[in-house]
């Protein structure tokens, strides 16, 4: 009887997947493999994958393409930016990594002072000491905090809760509508950066459009991803 019921139970398990992928695998192996990028789908684990808080997406045609262009199919997308998401955004674009070395070099310098300051007015009894001590460890804390605070107070100026309407062509992004509508072509002239959940594009020296990976329908989202990855060029 337990032989016959494990049989049964390795019956009702699905056959293993063998040999060749499935097109859907293959499809977005090629796309990661143009792109240079990992597609945000079915490569995330369980506990790594963001969460999509249920935004949906929207097919519209091209319709500003001309007669003799060939009438693409967009993908449009409709978020509000959260203060976090602007705030690590802000973090990612300014802190480069000759940043970064310079921040941690003169935070370092400003702990080793302070250290010699206070063990000379232990040692001297100067209070010279103490006060230059004292003065880099304030030093050190507005190199810490400082650009912090700044760009906390700036994501949660720019988090407004302003819808933000965005609709991805294969070949350039419109933004907003209408007055306000404007656009950017994807032909490898804006950068981009990949963070876990966010895709930030670089436009301009003055404009970066962050698009929450978050808003954007899972049934889609390769198909977005590849678009942006294909029509951007990867930055450090």
């Amino acid at each position: 009887m337990k032989k016959y019921m494990t049989e049964q139970e390795n019956a009702a398990k699905p056959p293993e997947r063998r040999g060749e992928p499935s097109p859907d695998e293959a499809r977005q192996r090629e796309l990661e493999q143009n792109s240079g990028e990992t597609l945000s789908d079915e490569t995330f684990a369980e506990e790594e994958r963001v969460e999509w808080d249920g935004s949906e997406a929207e097919l519209v045609a091209d319709e500003d393409a001309a007669d003799y262009e060939e009438q693409n199919t967009g993908i449009q997308l409709k978020y509000t930016l959260r203060p976090g998401e602007v705030y690590a955004a802000l973090m990612k674009m300014q802190y480069t990594q000759q940043r970064v070395v310079m921040t941690v070099a003169a935070s370092v310098l400003g702990l080793i002072s302070a250290v010699l300051s206070f063990v000379n007015f232990y040692s001297l009894h100067a209070n010279q000491n103490l006060l230059l001590g004292a003065v880099c460890l304030v030093l050190v804390f507005l190199i810490l905090w400082m650009p912090a605070a700044r760009n906390r107070a700036i994501a949660k100026s720019l988090a407004d809760g302003k819808e933000i309407l965005m609709t991805v062509y294969p070949d350039h992004v419109e933004m907003g509508r209408g007055e306000n509508e404007w656009e950017f072509p994807l032909d490898g002239s804006c950068g981009r950066t990949v963070l876990r959940d966010l895709i930030l594009l670089y436009i301009d020296e003055e404009n970066t459009v962050i698009l929450p990976i978050r808003s954007i329908e899972p049934a889609v989202l390769p198909e977005v991803q590849a678009m942006l990855y294909a029509g951007t060029r990867p930055e450090k």
